[in-house]
């Protein structure tokens, strides 16, 4: 069984399968496998504008907590607001809704999360770095930063800095992570992945049966 690997410049390179090694498919590091479940997670977001993920981890590297941006718990999505603006603000979804950043602490699955690293698609808003301050975590990572010039976002960088909690912008290697429920039924599939403009492609062409993390924000 062969494979072809479409390089960056164009060349066709065809290497027996079974010298291609699982690093080969897919090098999801650390960092790349963390903002990419916070990613997954925000798809269960109901928000039409805007689907956030976070994902808390310990100095283990062990997924402590996940959490997305949705309305309190009991309280039904479809009666309240999902608009981000309105003559009277209580017609909008901000007094209600909750950030990924606080779900993620709320389900923790661990007595505390001090000491933790967050991994979070947008730099966290000012009342999510109160509670990610007093929720001891260490370290934030996010990836955007689109609204770095709002009040909101000066006080939060404000506060985290005061804190002493971390703050750094994730820089992705590749634009998205595909995963193939499918490959799991082929011997010798590691899925597929795209990085930096290269494209893996099999010689019996992509399945259907797949989904794609984006980590554009």
């Amino acid at each position: 069984v062969f494979i072809c690997i479409l390089i960056k410049i164009g060349q066709i390179k065809c290497t027996p399968l079974s010298e291609i090694s699982r690093q080969s498919f897919m090098d999801v590091r650390w960092p790349e496998y963390f903002m990419a479940v916070a990613f997954l997670s925000a798809q269960r977001s109901k928000d039409p504008n805007s689907q956030v993920g976070a994902c808390i981890v310990n100095q283990e590297n062990k997924i402590v907590g996940i959490g997305y941006n949705g309305m309190p718990n009991g309280c039904d999505d479809d009666l309240l607001p999902w608009s981000r603006s309105a003559d009277d603000r209580l017609n909008t979804k901000y007094p209600y809704v909750c950030h990924a950043e606080l779900n993620a602490i709320m389900n923790k699955n661990s007595a505390d999360v001090k000491g933790c690293t967050m991994y979070v698609a947008l730099f966290p808003c000012n009342e999510c770095a109160k509670l990610i301050i007093q929720a001891g975590l260490k370290e934030v990572v996010y990836l955007s930063d689109k609204y770095h010039d709002t009040p909101e976002m000066v006080a939060s960088r404000r506060l985290l800095s005061m804190a002493g909690v971390q703050f750094r912008q994730f820089k992705p290697k590749r634009s998205e992570i595909v995963i193939d429920f499918n490959s799991i039924n082929h011997r010798g599939n590691a899925g597929l992945c795209h990085q930096r403009g290269e494209q893996l492609s099999q010689a019996d062409g992509e399945r259907p049966d797949s989904a794609a993390v984006s980590m554009n924000s």
